[in-house]
């Protein structure tokens, strides 16, 4: 008779892992924050969920360097936020766009959701460098 319990045992701890409830955090707290008004409660989430994607492909062994990856993520969210900001205060008009409202604080929430995350994700780079030393 062959024994399955350590081979369930491994699969309850992957199942454990808190990446797709953060995910899913990160995501509502993003728009939560931007439905009310409260950009620091849609920055929060969007840099939640950028480290969130980042841990989960990082335990998938995806990528080796998290840090590297959140870092990506951070500046896609500067980019994407300054064309959305960009449109909304009517600076870029891009026709694809034009029937959606709200651009100008989704915009100015990635931008700062992606400065937060590239500063965090370079702090954490420097201290896990001085650390090996």
């Amino acid at each position: 008779m062959a024994d399955h319990s350590r081979q369930v045992r491994s699969e309850r701890a992957d199942a454990a892992k808190p990446w797709p409830l953060l995910v899913a955090l990160g995501l509502v707290g993003s728009e939560v924050g931007l439905v009310v008004g409260l950009l620091p409660v849609a920055v929060a989430g969007l840099v939640v969920f950028a480290a969130s994607v980042a841990g989960i492909l990082t335990d998938a062994e995806y990528v080796d360097r998290p840090g590297r990856l959140a870092a990506g993520f951070g500046a896609a969210f500067v980019v994407i936020g300054a064309v959305l900001a960009a449109h909304g205060t009517g600076t870029l008009p891009i026709g694809l766009l034009e029937p959606l409202s709200g651009l100008t604080s989704r915009g100015v929430a990635l931008v700062g959701a992606g400065v937060v995350t590239m500063a965090g994700a370079t702090v954490l780079r420097f201290r896990r460098a001085r650390d090996e030393r």
